[in-house]
């Protein structure tokens, strides 16, 4: 039998009261893609950080081909052969697309053995190589907050091919925020690392995805394995079973009621939106059509001024501050620019709302206190401890959390970029769920994801965009995953 290329052996680790993992073992083969999946919170991450030497297991071992390791820190994980792309993309902002892939290795100029300086003409040359293996062309000398997500996590899986000792690649979520060419184009570069013998281990919720591509996939259920198959062995409908213990069912849009317009742009634009109360709509495009940029513009992020009309009243919207107060509200695609994350829950969910909560001498915070449960409990955020730190939470329920923040201050218009990226099936109804009840109290919601089926379930219209303009509009009757792909050119 062939060797593991990585392995967990009965690992447990707790963190205080809470059980994380518990007795699980998981292993990688050599030129294998062995999937991971499971709800929020059921040990994904826990266990892919202990691989990844963030966590120490309580108990159980890590091997490394075959070699019990000890890694006291992500340095020694990649020293032997480990390297991770978590989805909080580890990228430096400020630098250039080449800079990012060099750091930590950066090719130098030498005379009689001695580093002079950077040979920037050679990482230049590195980096458009290195990108061209991904079918991606951008100028490596561009920085990299200049970039759209799914671009960045581009360069975040290029840097991790930049290192030759690579053994072990863990993905978490990879394809959250792609679009169908960049999955395609991932899914190519995984076959090629396949037939070179690299192990690769994919964190994923699209279940579609995990049956289509991996060799083998492991399910964990409340911190323990739930069952392990090899392909073909299973279907979606089988690993949902197994993560839940139960059937979803996700619902179809609502009935579209037509209320008065709510939010429309000011000016005669090509990518000009208008939304009604009680409308969810979906914005729909391949990378840089510029749906971002809509939701960055009507949120104040534009760079200039934007002018909109808010029930009928001309608005200029100069900052993020300005359009909350206005009642708009943000769900950013990162959630890190959503929250605070070395705060509380509770303290997250009633920051844009402390102006309702201040009374004569001070916050009442009783108030506050039943706010954050019955929001806690209407979005099922686990676990139930507004005290808990953000950063704690699972993926799903720090999501759960930036929407909460938003209902907990009542904004007539929600902004949503990709709501669902990298968060379990249950945990996406719920927000279907929430975002659904949003609309019928009044609300309106504009959406902007890259799972096209996402938005056929759930909007009641669908703005497609190609190259910054609005191409077309579907109404909920003829939407479906193959006439939206049509419709932006992909």
């Amino acid at each position: 039998m062939t060797q593991p290329a990585a392995s967990a052996n009965n690992v447990t680790k707790r963190f205080g009261a809470t059980c994380a993992l518990m007795d699980v073992s998981f292993d990688v083969l050599p030129g294998e893609i062995h999937a991971l999946v499971g709800e929020n919170g059921a040990g994904k991450s826990t266990l892919m950080r202990i691989f990844d030497g963030v966590h120490r297991p309580d108990s159980g071992a890590i091997e490394i081909g075959g070699t019990r390791r000890h890694f006291a820190s992500p340095a020694d994980a990649i020293a032997a052969g480990i390297v991770m792309i978590p989805q909080e993309l580890r990228l430096v902002p400020a630098l250039s697309i080449a800079e990012n892939l060099a750091l930590g290795d950066l090719p130098v100029r030498r005379l009689a053995g001695l580093p002079l300086w950077v040979d920037r003409a050679r990482m230049l040359e590195e980096a458009r190589a290195l990108l061209g293996e991904l079918d991606f062309a951008p100028d490596p000398a561009s920085r990299v907050d200049a970039l759209g997500f799914a671009e960045r996590q581009l360069i975040a899986i290029a840097k991790a091919l930049r290192k030759k000792s690579c053994r072990v690649l863990i993905l978490d979520e990879p394809t959250a925020a792609l679009e169908k060419r960049e999955i395609e184009r991932l899914f190519a570069v995984l076959a090629r690392l396949k037939r070179q013998g690299t192990a690769v281990i994919y964190v994923s919720h699209r279940l579609d995805e995990v049956v289509a591509l991996a060799d083998r996939t492991t399910v964990l259920r409340d911190g323990r394995v739930a069952a392990m198959a090899r392909r073909g062995a299973y279907s979606v409908a089988d690993l949902v079973g197994a993560m839940t213990g139960r059937a979803i069912e996700s619902q179809a849009a609502d009935t579209p009621v037509a209320g008065e317009v709510v939010l429309e742009d000011g000016d005669a634009r090509a990518d000009a939106v208008r939304l009604r109360a009680g409308e969810v709509l979906g914005l729909a495009g391949l990378l840089g059509s510029g749906a971002e940029r809509i939701l960055r513009r009507l949120f104040g992020l534009a760079g200039e001024p934007s002018s909109i009309r808010l029930e009928g009243e001309p608005v200029r919207l100069a900052s993020p501050a300005a359009a909350v107060a206005s009642g708009i509200g943000m769900v950013p695609a990162e959630r890190r620019l959503g929250l605070v994350m070395n705060q509380s829950v509770r303290d997250n969910i009633l920051l844009p709302s402390f102006s309702r909560l201040r009374r004569a001498g001070g916050i009442d915070r009783g108030q506050g206190d039943r706010l954050v449960a019955e929001l806690m409990d209407l979005l099922d955020i686990r676990p139930r401890r507004p005290q808990e730190k953000a950063s704690a939470l699972s993926g799903g329920n720090q999501q759960k959390v930036i929407l909460a923040k938003w209902l907990a201050r009542r904004v007539a218009v929600l902004l949503l970029d990709e709501p669902t990226q990298g968060i379990d099936v249950a945990a996406k109804v719920q927000i279907h769920d929430a975002l659904r009840a949003f609309a019928r109290r009044g609300g309106a919601a504009l959406v902007a994801s890259s799972d096209l089926a996402e938005l056929a379930r759930l909007c009641h219209a669908v703005l497609a965009l190609r190259h910054g303009a609005v191409v077309a509009r579907m109404e909920a009757g003829g939407l479906d995953e193959r006439s939206l792909q049509a419709a932006i050119g992909g």
